[in-house]
């Protein structure tokens, strides 16, 4: 399916920038007309990576890894916003792993959770087994269809934002009457304006909103570290096959020269040749893969270190104060 984000205010609307990546992600400026709100970065993602098996999800650590990556794009794009506005198709269930970071991360609300009108498909979900492009052998387990599309939302700077209404609506093709989407559309209708100082929310958080923000962290570190060394585990792998290939290559050109069995030799060349470019190519692939998950995974170990000792010291444990201190640290480390 193709994802899509559609933004309507009655203020003004700037486009942002894009971040540039396999999954289309960017960002727009906002400003309320007639008020004092500062403009607001709007990241709107399409999407994250599919779920193509929920019993043998092989992408499952790259969905995690994904979905820090936007945390940190939250964070390092809305440092001076007043609202922050995500929605799209994550490909996560609410009960992800994925989806469980990248909230408890970023403080966003989910919109389904927090509206008091909600009309649409049962249990807002946004793929059903009603739409006909969608694999009926997937959808088994879940008889009402699963809720993968999201609009979360947080506010900050003394403005509190509130999900009016929210709908899943269906869209059918005017001629033919099929729908134009693998996925039921959301439409949301927000609400912005300031909000007291006794209302601000509180930056701090609670014992139990630590445990659970530490769980969380040290839940994704576990997989994306089995993802690491299954990336490793292949890497390996294809380095044995590249080192056997080369050496076949070397027998195989030590018969070519002899002239006992020439046609035998040359007819073996070009299949060994294919064997020992394909192991390099996936050589290649898995080192990239290690590389990109331990750079996520040492971020999150760091984090992790950090969140622990201002629990054990019984300080904030708040996220962008952690992050904060990542920055400090790295600025440091240069």
């Amino acid at each position: 399916g193709v994802g899509a984000a559609d933004l309507r205010s009655r203020g003004q609307i700037r486009p942002g920038y894009n971040q540039v990546s396999r999954r289309a992600t960017g960002t727009a400026r906002w400003r309320a007309s007639g008020s004092v709100v500062s403009p607001a970065d709007l990241p709107c993602l399409a999407q994250l990576h599919a779920e193509y098996n929920r019993q043998k999800d092989v992408y499952l650590t790259h969905r995690v890894a994904q979905a820090w990556e936007l945390a940190q794009f939250i964070h390092h794009t809305s440092k001076k916003a007043d609202v922050v506005l995500l929605c799209g198709d994550l490909n996560l269930h609410p009960k992800d792993l994925g989806c469980r970071l990248l909230k408890e991360w970023t403080g966003l609300h989910d919109a389904y959770h927090e509206t008091r009108d909600f009309k649409g498909s049962e249990e807002g979900c946004t793929m059903v087994p009603e739409n006909c492009y969608v694999s009926q052998r997937e959808l088994e387990p879940f008889p009402f269809g699963i809720r993968i599309d999201y609009v979360l939302y947080k506010a900050v700077s003394g403005f509190y934002i509130s999900c009016k209404t929210l709908r899943t609506t269906t869209g059918h093709d005017p001629h033919s009457g099929t729908p134009l989407s693998d996925h039921e559309a959301l439409m949301a209708t927000l609400c912005v304006r300031h909000s007291p100082p006794q209302h601000t929310p509180d930056p701090t958080q609670g014992p139990a909103e630590r445990s659970r923000l530490i769980s969380v962290l040290k839940e994704a570190w576990t997989e994306l570290d089995l993802g690491v060394a299954q990336a490793q585990w292949w890497a390996t792998f294809a380095g044995y096959v590249i080192g056997l290939g080369l050496l076949l290559l070397a027998l195989l050109c030590a018969l070519a020269a002899g002239g006992g069995v020439r046609e035998v030799a040359i007819l073996l060349w070009t299949p060994s040749v294919g064997v020992l470019l394909g192991a390099g190519a996936v050589y290649l692939f898995h080192m990239q893969e290690a590389k990109g998950l331990s750079r996520a995974r040492a971020e999150l170990q760091h984090v992790l270190g950090r969140a622990r000792e201002a629990q054990d010291l019984g300080l904030e444990s708040q996220p962008a104060l952690l992050l904060g201190q990542q920055e400090r640290d790295g600025g440091e480390e240069q």
